[in-house]
C-alpha cells in the first residue's frame, strides 16, 4: 500500500501488505482451541484486504469502514500455513463500495475462505495523512 495508512490491528496480528494482498505466517497465537486457524483471523484478514483495496481507490480525505461482511469458510488452515488474502473491488459509488475477497494457503493454493463485503465511504475524521504499510 502507499504511505497513507497505518493499521495497528494488522501489525499486532502479523498481517502484512504485499502489493494489493495481505499475508500472514500463522503461529500458535492464530490458533483456535482445536489447533486450527481461528475463524476470526481469517475474517480479519479478509476484512483488512477488502477494505484496504477500497481505500486505495479513494481520495485522501475519504476512508472506508465495514458495513457488512459475509465470510464462507471452505477449508481449515493449520499452524505454520502462510495465508494470502486478496480482493476484487466490484464497484465504488459515492457512499458504498462492493468487494469480493478470497483467502488461500500459499503452499498449495488451497482456497480456505471467500467473502463479500459492503464498505461505507466516509470522510476521514482527521486531516492527518494516513500512512500505509
Amino acid at each position: 500500500m502507499n504511505e497513507r495508512m497505518v493499521a495497528p490491528f494488522r501489525t499486532h496480528n502479523g498481517i502484512v501488505w504485499d502489493g494489493e494482498v495481505v499475508r500472514c505466517a500463522t503461529t500458535e497465537r492464530h490458533a483456535n482451541v482445536g489447533g486450527g486457524i481461528h475463524g476470526g483471523v481469517i475474517a480479519g484478514m479478509l476484512d483488512a484486504v477488502m477494505g484496504g483495496n477500497v481505500i486505495l481507490q479513494l481520495p485522501a480525505d475519504k476512508m472506508a469502514v465495514t458495513s457488512s461482511l459475509t465470510v464462507n469458510y471452505l477449508s481449515a488452515g493449520s499452524i505454520g500455513d502462510l495465508l494470502v488474502g486478496s480482493a476484487t473491488v466490484r464497484r465504488v459509488g459515492r457512499t458504498l463500495a462492493y468487494v469480493d475477497g478470497t483467502l488461500t494457503r500459499e503452499t498449495d493454493g488451497q482456497l480456505l475462505a471467500t467473502a463479500t463485503g459492503v464498505f461505507a465511504i466516509i470522510r476521514r475524521p482527521t486531516d492527518e495523512p494516513l500512512v500505509r504499510h
